[in-house]
């Protein structure tokens, strides 16, 4: 399949400059870039879309050029905003920059694994482009080829100004000219002629091409290309940076949240998102949806999304265990088979993901009342014996009958206790 073909079944064109760029990157061996600017020590969901993107362009052997912001980090890109943000100090950005590397190396090497393909990546930092330019040389560089009528046309520029309640420093008002010098300095010393990025930022995209064809004139060219806000079948956003952020950071959002934020998709956006977000052939996510629809009751389509995401963000052991909490906690199979099962690290995540306690080392036997309490799963002995009196409690998926149940050491399953109130809630104990 031709890469525009592709681009546009999977969702991933929105605009382009010229279509010329496609012929360009389906000849192999040319290079393209985004940028993502250092205000965190982890990318976030949102912007693995961009990433996909991209890679669309690397599996037919281009190289993808990741601009680290760090000069434009220092500064906020005024788009969707409101109002001037905080400044981020010089140490932090060198911080964030090196976790964001590793981070897309990490989840380069599992898509390798997953798909089979070889893909090539460099990392370049745009603080290089402007740390021996004085302010005046970056005026007579870039300012000499925009003029600030084309600057105040801009979508994100307007917004800022014509409403009364908003403003636009001139930091701020700077960015599109820091980024258009980026794609000239790309272009020019490191042959880059494809920008790709979200459709918000196409104004700010298009003062690189602008630069580069005053400076080189109409026979050289260099190509922009934006892809949609990617949007569930309501019309919410897939992802926004005010609502709460899911981190591709195992740290800072554990790979069982992320699995069952896809779990939670609706059966109308598992195709488009199978397509979006992973690499699977056409014929492969038809059937899955084939597959999917006879029994859309068993998830599969969730199933396999959730997995495939995990996997790449995560790594296969982090998708192999967020299965297996899942199963535990919604699945039909016998929960105390799978904990006896689980490995340490398992039983770990899976205390961290339904909380608990720890019991004291030098105890051999303890009052089941307290263990509920102790776990948080009841706030009170009056209220866990107010909860056996309407059949509510289990440990080890056995209904509590007596308020006076004694637990020996032997009752624990791989050094665990597996209590639940309820069809949903539950804790797990350690035997420590």
């Amino acid at each position: 399949m031709k890469l525009r073909e592709e681009l546009e079944n999977r969702g991933l064109i929105y605009q382009f400059t010229d279509e010329k760029l496609f012929d360009l990157y389906e000849k192999w061996g040319q290079k393209f870039y985004c940028g993502f600017d250092p205000t965190a020590d982890s990318l976030q969901l949102g912007n693995f879309v961009s990433f996909m993107a991209a890679v669309n362009f690397m599996k037919r052997n281009n190289t993808f050029v990741m601009i680290i912001g760090w000069a434009t980090g220092m500064i906020w890109d005024p788009s969707g905003k409101t109002s001037d943000r905080v400044m981020l100090d010089e140490n932090l950005l060198r911080s964030n920059e090196k976790a964001i590397t590793k981070q897309v190396q990490h989840i380069l090497e599992n898509l390798k694994f997953l798909s089979g393909y070889d893909f090539k990546f460099e990392v370049m930092n745009n603080y290089d482009f402007y740390k021996s330019m004085s302010i005046f040389e970056f005026f007579r560089t870039a300012g000499r080829y925009i003029t600030v009528n084309n600057m105040l046309s801009k979508e994100t520029v307007k917004k800022r100004i014509e409403d009364p309640e908003m403003s636009i420093t001139y930091t701020e008002f700077s960015y599109m000219l820091l980024q258009g010098y980026d794609f000239l300095t790309l272009y020019e010393k490191h042959k880059v002629r494809l920008q790709i990025w979200w459709s918000d930022q196409r104004g700010n995209m298009v003062t690189g091409t602008e630069m580069i064809r005053k400076k080189f004139g109409n026979e050289e060219e260099s190509f922009v290309m934006t892809f949609p806000l990617i949007t569930d079948s309501t019309g919410k956003k897939f992802w926004k940076s005010e609502w709460n952020a899911i981190f591709l950071d195992p740290n800072k959002t554990s790979p069982y949240f992320t699995y069952q934020y896809f779990m939670n998709t609706t059966d109308e956006d598992v195709e488009k998102y199978l397509k979006i977000f992973t690499l699977l052939d056409f014929d492969v996510v038809a059937g899955i949806v084939a597959n999917h629809k006879q029994n859309p009751e068993l998830r599969y389509g969730q199933k396999q999304l959730a997995n495939y995401l995990v996997t790449t963000v995560y790594g296969e052991e982090a998708a192999a265990q967020s299965i297996k909490i899942s199963e535990i906690l919604f699945g039909q199979w016998d929960k105390l088979q799978l904990i006896k099962a689980m490995s340490e690290s398992d039983i770990q995540a899976l205390q961290k993901e339904t909380g608990g306690c720890s019991l004291a080392k030098d105890q051999k036997e303890w009052k089941l009342l307290d263990i509920f309490t102790q776990s948080g799963l009841a706030e009170s002995n009056g209220e866990v014996k107010k909860l056996i009196a309407s059949w509510s409690l289990y440990y080890n998926e056995v209904k509590v009958t007596d308020v006076q149940q004694m637990v020996k050491a032997e009752d624990f399953i791989n050094w665990v206790l597996l209590l639940r109130k309820g069809k949903k809630q539950f804790k797990l104990v350690k035997n420590s």
